[in-house]
């Protein structure tokens, strides 16, 4: 392999790894904060959005509208950071532990890539 693929390689590589970063910290934020908004900046045109079990494939602005709704009723009062899988140059996973007033859920997000940035396409709060 020249040099100069090489150097472009691990360009993008660190430019993936840089974007990846910069909507984890604030898919992190939105959660932390119970902010629906500033999560669905992120989504995809559509994603699948599944709350204690009750699942649906939603547009944007619906998925933003029933998050709302969720946080209205549970705001975050403790989040961590649990895992990030990265098996897939493609897609990624993020999983979180949120602590509510009334309850404790786990969160799984996954990323995918479309065209460079990473979207939410999936978001599951069990």
């Amino acid at each position: 392999m020249s040099l100069l693929k090489m150097f472009m390689l691990i360009m993008v590589m660190m430019l993936q790894s840089f974007v990846v970063g910069d909507i984890q910290s604030d898919i992190y934020n939105g959660l932390k904060n119970s902010n629906s908004k500033s999560l669905s900046k992120h989504f995809a045109s559509t994603l699948s959005l599944s709350i204690n079990k009750e699942e649906s494939v939603y547009s944007k602005f619906q998925a933003e509208l029933v998050l709302s709704d969720f946080f209205k009723t549970n705001k975050t009062m403790e989040l961590k950071h649990v895992q990030k899988v990265t098996g897939n140059p493609s897609s990624k996973y993020l999983v979180y532990n949120l602590k509510t007033a009334k309850k404790s859920y786990r969160v799984f997000v996954k990323l995918i890539d479309n065209n460079g940035d990473f979207h939410i396409s999936e978001l599951r709060i069990e």
